[in-house]
């Protein structure tokens, strides 16, 4: 399903009228082009005191995670190429249970996420008005067992580019971004051997080798 700004949250650019000065102005200076904003790029180390916040209300620093590889995964509650992705992301998850990895899904969807709520709501005594209800129950649904950060605004997933979901992030050690790409080269769950492409990255990671395969074209 894509997701790059029609999932995200859209900018609004605003202009702000200001009051003539009679005093004579020098000329403008040409207008310039807006840089764009840095995507991270194979090799490239991921922004440094970048935090999200999981479902359950935690403050995750992404720093935090140095040392560990680290999978994200771009989660979505409705989409339909997640129901053949979420358990693939599971098994990876345990798979590599001990091993110094890390998977976490991202929620980017601005229509699913809604607005960023208070700190406080999260200690609603009664977890049925806490935030994130429709996350909270998608989660437990399909036994997720790893954690899912919400990404408002998109801040993390415009950094890496992300389009769809399932699109998936693989960092080393070091929180280089080594991997990026689709889940597996069976996004319809017709092949009996797919070539799974995170689960390869994590797996030449963990033996302390860059992955074979870097990029590929993510689906859903």
């Amino acid at each position: 399903m894509p997701t790059t700004l029609s999932l995200f949250a859209s900018l609004t650019l605003c202009a702000l009228a200001v009051a003539q000065d009679p005093a004579p102005k020098p000329d403008p200076k040409p207008a310039t082009k807006a840089e764009a904003p840095k995507v991270l790029a194979i090799g490239d180390q991921l922004t440094k005191g970048m935090s999200l916040r999981t479902i359950d209300g935690k403050i995750q620093l992404l720093d935090d995670l140095k040392g560990k590889v680290v999978v994200l995964h771009f989660w979505s509650t409705t989409c339909p190429w997640e129901e053949l992705a979420e358990p693939k992301i599971n098994a990876i998850a345990d798979a590599f249970a001990g091993k110094d990895v890390v998977v976490l899904g991202i929620a980017a969807n601005a229509n699913e996420i809604g607005e960023p709520p208070a700190s406080e709501a999260f200690d609603e005594t009664d977890a049925a008005k806490r935030p994130y209800p429709k996350l909270r129950a998608k989660a437990a649904a399909i036994k997720a067992n790893y954690a899912i950060l919400v990404d408002h605004d998109a801040v993390l997933g415009k950094l890496l580019d992300a389009k769809t979901t399932p699109h998936c992030f693989v960092f080393d050690k070091e929180l280089k971004l080594q991997y990026q790409g689709a889940l597996d080269d069976d996004g319809q769950g017709k092949k009996p051997s797919p070539t799974r492409f995170v689960h390869d990255a994590v797996n030449s990671l963990v033996a302390g080798d860059k992955p074979g395969v870097q990029t590929t074209k993510p689906y859903g």
